[in-house]
Formats: C-alpha cells, sequence, structure tokens
C-alpha cells in the first residue's frame, strides 16, 4: 500500500513539476530566404493568449511545458509546435504554394 502511495504522489509531483508556466523565446523567419518576420501572431494553441513578433522577428511568451505554439502570418503555412521542456523556440515558416490561373 505504501508503494502505491508513493507512486501516486510522485506522478502528481512530475505532473505539477511538467505543467508550470515557463517563459519562451525565439525568432520567426522565412523559410524561403531566412528574413526575419515582423507581426507574426504567435498564439498558444487552444487559448486566447497570444504576442506578435517585433520588427527583429523576435518573440517571447509565457506558456505551459505541456502547450503548443501556433505560428500565424498571412501568406504563410501555419506551423504548430510542441514546447515540451524547450524555451528557445526559432521558427522558419513555410510560404503557401501559389497556384497557376
Amino acid at each position: 500500500m505504501r508503494k502505491l502511495l508513493l507512486a501516486g504522489i510522485m506522478l502528481l509531483w512530475v505532473g505539477v513539476a511538467f505543467a508550470q508556466e515557463k517563459t519562451v523565446s525565439g525568432k520567426v523567419t522565412s523559410s524561403k530566404d531566412g528574413s526575419s518576420l515582423s507581426g507574426v501572431n504567435v498564439e498558444i494553441k487552444g487559448t486566447t493568449k497570444s504576442v506578435l513578433t517585433d520588427a527583429s522577428g523576435i518573440y517571447k511568451i509565457s506558456a505551459l511545458g505541456n502547450a503548443q505554439l501556433c505560428f500565424r502570418f498571412k501568406k504563410f503555412k501555419v506551423q504548430t509546435v510542441d514546447i515540451g521542456n524547450r524555451t528557445i523556440i526559432d521558427v522558419q515558416i513555410k510560404p503557401r504554394r501559389r497556384f497557376a490561373k
């Protein structure tokens, strides 16, 4: 019984530690030419919390470790990234394909 209780407490502790909020930052660039992208919307998936990248493509946002970040920018594909244990996430997003007229 004690072992089962101890195992349950340890699992709870790991879950609490993983779910703590942390600051995640990085730079968003274009995969086409590597240029910095200003004004990219970086949002925590499933929430209304978001920030925009600055003139250098840099962002900073607080999120839980089990969250996902969505990067949205006009004429570019939406990219979703798991945060995990990272605090720095640099992303290159791809332009949407143009279709011939």
